[in-house]
């Protein structure tokens, strides 16, 4: 299982990243989480902005990351969109063959 942390402006942009990719069937899971206040630099100053956190869950596959990521980038509003992909240490066997299911 791959993990994908994706920022973003607005719930609005997490729902269609979420919606379109699952219709791809690149990914079988999405949460949406509200309410992070994020601080970054931008052209040289502190910028300070509301965003929704995107988690999305798939398989690992050869291609999976470099596919969600590339998918993602062309969806995202942003100039330069963090896609930051997380290892999965675990996960339980019932989870994972809905997972796996899901993709089909």
């Amino acid at each position: 299982m791959i993990l994908f942390y994706i920022p973003c402006p607005d719930k609005a942009t997490a729902e269609h990243i979420a919606t379109t990719l699952m219709q791809e069937k690149q990914i079988a899971c999405a949460n949406i989480i509200p309410g992070m206040e994020s601080m970054y630099w931008w052209e040289g100053k502190i910028e300070t902005s509301s965003e929704y956190i995107l988690i999305l869950k798939t398989v690992k596959t050869p291609d999976a990351q470099d596919s969600v990521t590339k998918r993602v980038q062309e969806l995202h509003p942003y100039k330069v969109p963090c896609v930051m992909t997380l290892p999965v240490l675990g996960i339980n066997a019932s989870y994972k063959k809905w997972l796996e299911e899901s993709l089909k």
